[in-house]
């Protein structure tokens, strides 16, 4: 098995022209849908954040598929978000209820701006494993709280 994910990072890195900084399983929570996170691959590299879900079914699900319908989840959800398009980091708390009754994961919200439509900013709710180190090197990515205003200002 370690041959195969060896072989896989090396791939992701030829594709993406980019070399892979910190990886994890996480989730990104789709505003179409965002009662069911789409679960995949959270990687950071040196040029980006991406997020890649990859659509397929476990057979254990098809089991408790009503008969006769198709998955909803039939898209690839590929998403790139450069450094330095990050504008802010936002993270929900996470107490004691939230650890309980909430997601497995801490969930945070990046927001940033897509190339060539800088004049209207992105936000994306994501979920990572906090003990992977992933999230972390995002928070030093992102700009100080109130960074942001205090460069809009005279």
């Amino acid at each position: 098995m370690d041959d195969e994910a060896a072989k896989f990072w090396a791939e992701f890195e030829a594709e993406t022209g980019e070399k892979v900084e910190a990886r994890c399983m996480g989730s990104w929570v789709d505003p179409e849908n965002p009662a069911v996170p789409l679960w995949g691959l959270a990687v950071l590299t040196d040029a980006c954040f991406r997020f890649r879900h990859l659509p397929g079914e476990s057979w254990i699900l098809s089991l408790f598929k009503p008969h006769g319908s198709s998955s909803t989840r039939k898209r690839v959800v590929d998403i790139a978000v450069p450094r330095a398009s990050i504008l802010a980091l936002e993270e929900s708390s996470h107490g004691l209820w939230a650890r309980l009754f909430g997601p497995p994961f801490p969930r945070f919200t990046l927001v940033w701006t897509a190339p060539g439509e800088e004049a209207a900013a992105r936000r994306d709710s994501f979920m990572v494993d906090p003990s992977t180190g992933l999230l972390p090197l995002l928070r030093a990515l992102a700009p100080p709280p109130g960074a942001s205003a205090a460069k809009s200002s005279p």
